[in-house]
């Protein structure tokens, strides 16, 4: 079957208008659940996207057409290939879908492209496709140099090490944010957003966390890295195939995934957006 960028699309996303404030974007990202959002006019014309980690980037600027990118959206009649494609070239996690008449209609993350993926080229092996850099992480490292290290390399998924360099664990941004211990009340306070009436979600809350650490500059506890991580975390081997990272994945809602070796040892990290370059790499078998 061919698909369309419509069939695989999340429709009707949560939208912001221009001009606004950082601040209330926030609010749209945590009383929704997402990461991203795209940014229109009174008209539903697109005019850009922003995300959480465009902030993390920008966190002195207070007005969203400052941080939001006005990057390349895609057609909803486009091609599935056609959209990875744009995806993985702009390396980033947000693709906004337009109809003809340039008014937002869905958009794209990797989430989206990844059932599609197993059911077409589910049989190729993971050691075909990685490429990405990922960073690993000495268990007794502090948490506060841990955050230090996501916001300079830009990775925010550690594989955990031991002393003799041995995988023992997984560590994320949000990892940390569940084992840190801070006040609902406190974070939005600190966050500025504390004043609303609406109700406020937790998971939500979580998508902005690096960003109020950074902004509100909260204390973070003297913890080590060791006291955070996922111990045994899902993995897969360099002889997995797509089909068997897409179904963990799905599973557990994860954007990536540890990859180790035939001997146990850890070769690097598959990020979803990885297993997009599979729609255009004629090369990848």
């Amino acid at each position: 079957m061919e698909y369309k960028v419509s069939d695989i699309m999340t429709k009707n996303p949560v939208k912001y208008n221009v001009p606004s404030s950082i601040a209330e974007v926030i609010k749209v990202l945590i009383k929704n659940n997402v990461t991203g959002i795209p940014v229109v006019d009174n008209y539903n014309k697109y005019q850009g996207v922003i995300t959480r980690r465009d902030i993390f980037y920008n966190p002195d600027e207070t007005q969203t057409a400052l941080v939001m990118r006005k990057a390349k959206p895609i057609n909803e009649n486009d091609s599935v290939e056609n959209a990875a494609n744009e995806l993985v070239k702009q390396g980033k996690r947000h693709l906004i879908v337009i109809n003809d008449n340039k008014e937002v209609t869905g958009i794209l993350t990797p989430q989206n492209f990844l059932n599609v993926a197993k059911e077409k080229y589910g049989n190729i092996k993971i050691k075909n496709i990685i490429e990405y850099n990922s960073v690993c992480i000495w268990e007794n490292t502090p948490l506060s140099v841990a955050l230090v290290m996501m916001k300079l390399s830009q990775i925010f998924s550690f594989p955990v090490l031991d002393e003799n360099g041995k995988f023992i664990g997984l560590i994320t941004d949000r990892d940390i944010f569940d084992k840190v211990k801070m006040s609902h009340t406190s974070v939005l306070s600190e966050a500025g957003i504390a004043d609303d009436e609406d109700p406020w979600s937790w998971d939500g809350i979580r998508n902005v966390f690096t960003y109020i650490i950074e902004k509100s500059n909260i204390k973070i506890p003297n913890i080590k890295v060791n006291k955070l991580m996922v111990p045994n975390p899902n993995i897969i081997y360099l002889e997995s195939t797509v089909e068997d990272a897409v179904k963990l994945m799905a599973k557990g809602n994860y954007n990536q995934l540890p990859i180790l070796s035939g001997h146990g040892d850890i070769y690097g990290m598959l990020y979803d957006i990885e297993i997009l370059k599979i729609f255009s790499d004629k090369n990848v078998q």
